[in-house]
């Protein structure tokens, strides 16, 4: 069995772009917006109309409301990083 080749990695600069990560485009309907935030449908409402952070608004579709995942998982993301820091 031949020997396998170990190729060295170089590291990337500090300043290097870093890779996008590929998300998901799909619809979630309000209850899966409400399981995931575990807030209550009126609250949703109120973080929606909040003028300093508000949360992503929905997208129409006929009669449906519906909100884009990948929304919502940024809005999750900067509401704990804000609170960490």
């Amino acid at each position: 069995m031949p020997k396998p080749t170990i190729i060295p990695l170089t590291p990337k600069p500090p300043d290097a772009p870093k890779p996008t990560l590929h998300i998901p485009r799909r619809f979630l309907s309000l209850q899966n917006v409400l399981d995931r935030l575990t807030i209550s449908r009126s609250l949703l409402y109120e973080l929606i109309r909040d003028p300093v952070r508000p949360f992503p608004a929905p997208v129409h579709l006929g009669r449906r409301s519906v909100w884009v995942e990948g929304e919502v998982e940024e809005y999750m993301r900067e509401v704990a990083e804000a609170e960490r820091s």
